[in-house]
């Protein structure tokens, strides 16, 4: 079995626990060099994790002989350049979600991989998650009849480096995010969806700024359908003054309910009564789906990430988004 002999770029907060671990505890999988605009985090991350090798820029990473798949984890402005300077230097790619800034910039990246020869994946995690996997059960085995409708909410308190401007991280800069909270985190809702119910056919969105402390929305609401004709709602607000994360799915015979970021226990309520699953995330959520890149390169098993559904996940943030970046300028 061959090891996966993996370079990462970028070593910021994604990467220390979420991620960057997963590529030299999954099976048949190694991290053997790392490079990040800021060569001093560069060489504490590799000092950290025991990564072999440094580089002070992309280039030269893609440069090593000895790298056969590279993760993109940088803010979304650099993903297309990025993942397709991967590609052309032959390597596959795992790049962040969103996939892109916009829909568009997605297509290309898909086009370029295809020409190159390369794997594209797109890091929508939860899709190899074990809980996100029991609701997956429970929905394929009938346990609440035949769903019927979705509903996501999330609202969230401003976090206090998004009360000024000095302060204010990246995912709330158009430029480098290309757009809010709801593009960092909604669109991981949206992909599970997609992998649940299949595709989304049609959607609807209204976003907006209520609380005028950044220039990317912080309000959104949005309905869809997917082709199975499960519809959809969702509500996300982070300027709130309470938290709540709640998914509900609906089905003819009983219903699903759980929180999205959190491994509190799902709960299934059917005719047999209320069930709880309590199914606690790993200590490195990406290593699973890490996990099952490394077996799909070695054609021992399918990723459970689909590249098309990644691209649809942006067309139908970019649906929801495009009157307000219009009326913006982003």
């Amino acid at each position: 079995m061959k090891t996966v002999r993996w370079g990462m770029i970028g070593c910021g907060a994604v990467a220390e626990v979420k991620s960057g671990p997963g590529f030299y505890k999954a099976q048949n999988s190694a991290l053997v060099a790392v490079t990040s605009a800021d060569a001093e985090l560069t060489r504490s991350f590799a000092q950290r994790h025991g990564v072999a090798k440094t580089y002070m820029t992309s280039e030269e990473l893609l440069a090593d002989q000895g790298i056969d798949a590279v993760y993109v984890a940088t803010p979304p402005s650099s993903h297309k350049p990025l993942s397709m300077l991967v590609a052309q230097a032959g390597k596959h790619v795992y790049v962040e979600k969103p996939m892109a800034m916009r829909f568009d910039e997605c297509q290309e990246i898909v086009k370029t991989c295809k020409q190159q020869g390369v794997r594209l994946f797109v890091a929508f995690y939860r899709r190899a998650m074990p809980r996100f996997l029991q609701v997956k059960q429970w929905l394929d085995s009938g346990a609440i009849g035949q769903a019927l409708c979705v509903r996501a909410v999330q609202y969230q308190t401003p976090a206090p480096e998004d009360l000024s401007a000095e302060t204010l991280p990246w995912r709330l800069k158009p430029e480098v995010s290309g757009g809010g909270k709801f593009l960092d985190m909604g669109i991981h809702a949206l992909d599970i969806f997609d992998f649940w119910f299949g595709a989304i056919e049609e959607v609807h969105g209204i976003a907006s700024n209520r609380a005028s402390l950044y220039d990317v929305e912080d309000t959104v609401t949005a309905t869809w359908q997917h082709a199975s004709g499960v519809q959809g709602y969702g509500s996300w607000c982070y300027v709130c003054g309470h938290g709540e994360d709640r998914v509900e799915i609906v089905g003819t015979k009983g219903r699903i309910e759980f929180e999205f970021f959190s491994d509190k226990p799902l709960k299934l309520s059917n005719h047999a009564g209320i069930q709880e699953a309590v199914i606690l995330n790993p200590a490195h959520v990406q290593q699973p789906f890490i996990q099952s890149i490394v077996d799909d390169l070695n054609g021992m098993a399918v990723c459970p990430g689909s590249i098309e559904s990644a691209v649809r996940s942006s067309w139908v943030a970019d649906e929801i988004l495009r009157k307000y970046r219009l009326e913006n300028g982003y």
